[in-house]
């Protein structure tokens, strides 16, 4: 007969506190959703009061018809709206997913292909991610003195009272199914001590008394501190070639599997973990782009100092053996300092992350177990092995479905295409909202009507920001991910914008005052104005060129041309004059050399603040 002491039930469990903390809300961490987000809201405040005071300007004081007055405020609103940059960042990720897909990752959400790409420390669990988490017995070595084959008969009990093996488990039975001098225990009326990951060690007790654990060697004589000392020498040595667990007669155990009396060591069982062929290609570009690496492991610290060692992470022999870690602070300085840890216990995993996001740092935490789900939760962006456990991959925004981590490279470089591809693309849209807002403002107190309407707007729109930013946006881009996105999107707005601004002023400072010209022949000259430096911008932005890009500036020429010309009269472009001409080709002149010196200036500033 089999007894069992209940004592923690539901909430109390704790898979159950774990689980539970795992269900919490997690905030999207995304400076792009932030960033479109901030535009749209800012955007959709100053809507109102900014159309209201443009239309009462038109109507009442320039005593311009209701018709062409609602007309004009509406062209000014539409432009001030970024219409198409929710749909095309929308775009944008969701092709990103489906890339990914086809090299076997599952994205969970969104926006964490965004996020990845900004991570600058990335923690490793080894076990699954640096190793298969597969494992073969390398030795078994009995200490001085001490009876091989009470050794295997011991390790053979452990194992067998098991009721839920795991990978090293299962490795030892396999071990023990070829072992010579190995003789089956009789297990009835065993009491199985499970494994802990508090108490770090499995057991069993037999129906004769006798009493058997395994598990890791400072953990199995906690309690006898001299006998650890005798071992030191020993352990340090096998710890740098193999995973070590220490197999020993004990006195007995306690009602939560802790040992009580004397502990009489009986040798040591060497395992090998398999580590992944790809994992030092991997380790090594992370390097190459300038990402911390930090390996989190609750193994002993030294065979996780030689795994890592081997596949070339950096300062992996200045290790830290966790469970001599007590306070906040020390987990602190631990984490800025060294890259290589052991022991670590769920709880401390979880609170590393939290220290390096303290530190200023975004982190990406990969694993593939229960222990690994509170690190996984807190991270700002979570990856999960689809052979882990229910609760990593439940938790996880990205799930490599091969288990293989040598995808992750391929998940950064779709991040880096996506964000660098959207601030250009961005950029394009932000153009027309700046000169779109000011342009309204400043005729609310300029003497002429506004010199647009909603279908130029359209043409200008759908030419020179729609089409080309789509088609730019789903480019290839592997440069590194550099400022923020709406530091680095307004920066190269706001020089397409004053040109545009200043263009529109002049064109209509001289087309009225000077040439004499009528509002339709005034609009027209800013029409093409503007797409002459839509044009500009997107020729600056197709650099260096492909055939696709050259492609894309064909049709937006052809487009433009045939939108002013034989479809001049759908979009209100009235027939050109000389004095037309003559005021484009003014104002079009300085366009050029105003949008060629604005831009290199705002470029060159741009680059010493990000190398800064």
């Amino acid at each position: 007969m089999v007894f069992a002491k209940v004592i923690r039930v539901g909430a109390d469990n704790y898979a159950a506190r774990i689980t539970a903390e795992a269900k919490g809300h997690k905030a999207v961490n995304s400076e792009i959703m932030r960033s479109v987000n901030g535009i749209v809201k800012y955007v959709s405040f100053a809507l109102f009061p900014v159309g209201a005071l443009l239309f009462a300007s038109q109507f009442f004081l320039q005593h311009i018809d209701w018709r062409s007055a609602i007309l004009t405020t509406t062209s000014g609103l539409i432009g001030m709206i970024p219409e198409g940059l929710i749909l095309l960042t929308s775009t944008v990720l969701a092709v990103a997913v489906i890339r990914l897909s086809r090299h076997k990752v599952l994205v969970q959400q969104l926006y964490c292909i965004e996020t990845l790409a900004r991570v600058d420390v990335l923690c490793l669990d080894k076990t699954g991610t640096i190793t298969t988490g597969h494992m073969r017995v390398m030795d078994v070595r009995p200490t001085d003195g001490q009876d091989r084959a009470l050794m295997l008969r011991a390790i053979d009990a452990i194992t067998a009272a098991d009721q839920d093996p795991n990978d090293t488990a299962d490795a030892i039975r396999a071990y023990l199914a070829n072992a010579d001098g190995h003789s089956p225990a009789d297990l009835q009326g065993a009491r199985s001590i499970p494994f802990s990951s508090d108490t770090k060690l499995s057991g069993v007790v037999l129906s004769s008394g006798e009493a058997f654990a395994m598990g890791a060697a400072p953990f199995v004589l906690a309690e006898h501190p001299d006998q650890l000392q005798a071992l030191s020498a020993p352990l340090e040595e096998l710890a740098e070639q193999a995973r070590v667990l220490l197999v020993a007669r004990v006195g007995a155990f306690d009602g939560e599997g802790r040992i009580e009396g004397e502990v009489t060591p009986l040798g040591f069982i060497l395992l090998e973990d398999e580590i992944r062929d790809t994992a030092p290609q991997t380790i090594r570009y992370f390097k190459e782009q300038g990402v911390a690496l930090k390996v989190i492991s609750g193994d002993d610290p030294h065979t996780v100092a030689a795994i890592a060692q081997k596949v070339g992470v950096p300062g992996a022999e200045k290790f830290v053996d966790c469970s001599e870690l007590s306070s906040d602070e020390e987990i602190e300085r631990a984490v800025n300092e060294h890259s290589v840890f052991g022991r670590v216990r769920p709880e401390q995993k979880k609170a590393f992350v939290l220290a390096l996001q303290k530190a200023g740092h975004t982190v990406a935490m990969t694993g593939d177990g229960v222990n690994d789900v509170l690190a996984l939760k807190a991270s700002d962006c979570s990856v999960a092995m689809a052979s882990g456990s229910d609760a990593a991959r439940n938790v996880a925004q990205l799930v490599l479905v091969n288990n293989d981590f040598a995808s992750m490279p391929k998940v950064v470089a779709e991040g880096r295409r996506s964000i660098n591809n959207l601030q250009r693309s961005a950029s394009l849209f932000l153009v027309k909202t700046i000169f779109s807002i000011v342009m309204a403002v400043l005729f609310i107190f300029l003497p002429w009507q506004y010199p647009f309407m909603p279908i130029q707007m359209t043409l200008i729109s759908a030419l020179t920001i729609g089409l080309p930013s789509f088609v730019l946006a789903l480019e290839p881009n592997h440069d590194l991910v550099r400022g923020h996105f709406l530091k680095n999107c307004v920066v190269r707005s706001i020089p397409g914008a004053i040109c545009v601004i200043a263009s529109i002023l002049i064109t209509c400072l001289m087309g009225y005052l000077w040439l004499g010209l009528t509002y339709p022949q005034t609009s027209t000259v800013c029409v093409l104005l503007t797409s002459l430096i839509g044009v500009m911008l997107v020729i600056r932005l197709s650099i260096p060129y492909t055939p696709i890009r050259a492609t894309l500036l064909v049709v937006i020429l052809v487009g433009l041309v045939l939108g002013c010309t034989v479809f001049g009269p759908l979009f209100s472009i009235a027939p050109m004059t000389g004095e037309m001409w003559l005021l484009f080709g003014i104002v079009g002149a300085v366009d050029v050399a105003a949008f060629q010196l604005l831009y290199t200036s705002f470029d060159r500033r741009h680059r010493k603040l990000t190398a800064a």
